[in-house]
């Protein structure tokens, strides 16, 4: 992430830059794990200490991509991650994408609210003018997750990619300064 370092804070979350540090075996875990990782492209590999070490590295290295860890604000327990990024500096966009990993953690609201955060930092703190994601089908939390902040469906990418049990489709959203609705 170059010379910036940005820690985003919510009521109940704090967004901090990932580092090396914080690649735990639970972290690591979660990245092999099925359920959690069944709409990740990162799925088709198998992840280890290294594997995951150098990603992060990439991200913190890179001053287009910025990979947040989401921690519970109380207790800095590690839930997941959030990146925005790789940024296009010739027409200010980017794209964004997560993973809770804590399955404690689902259906609890922090997809949105992490989403939401990410979303502001990139319209008011990068100037970006336009922010876009992609999910499954039938990953209809993170689809609802993105349309809270004002995302809008701009297009489905029929049978794009392919599940455990078929192919499947993929939406595509946008999000524009003018849409967004902060949470």
């Amino acid at each position: 992430m170059g010379t910036t370092s940005p820690i985003l804070k919510s009521d109940e979350l704090i967004l901090k830059e990932l580092t090396s540090s914080d690649v735990t075996q639970q972290y690591i875990e979660w990245l092999n794990d099925f359920e959690v990782n069944k709409y990740l492209e990162s799925r088709f590999l198998r992840q280890d200490q290294r594997t995951v070490k150098e990603f992060v590295e990439t991200c913190q290295k890179s001053r287009l991509i910025f990979l947040f860890g989401i921690f519970i604000k109380n207790s800095m327990k590690h839930i997941g991650n959030i990146k925005l990024g790789p940024i296009n500096t010739h027409h200010n966009y980017a794209e964004i994408g997560l993973m809770i990993g804590d399955k404690d953690s689902w259906g609890k609201g922090f997809a949105s609210k992490v989403v939401s955060m990410v979303t502001q930092f990139g319209f008011y703190q990068l100037k970006l003018e336009k922010i876009s994601a992609g999910c499954y089908e039938s990953n209809i939390g993170s689809k609802k997750a993105f349309e809270k902040s004002g995302y809008q469906v701009e297009g489905l990418l029929r049978n794009h990619v392919e599940l455990a049990d078929g192919r499947e489709s993929v939406w595509r959203l946008g999000c524009l300064k003018s849409d967004f609705n902060p949470l």
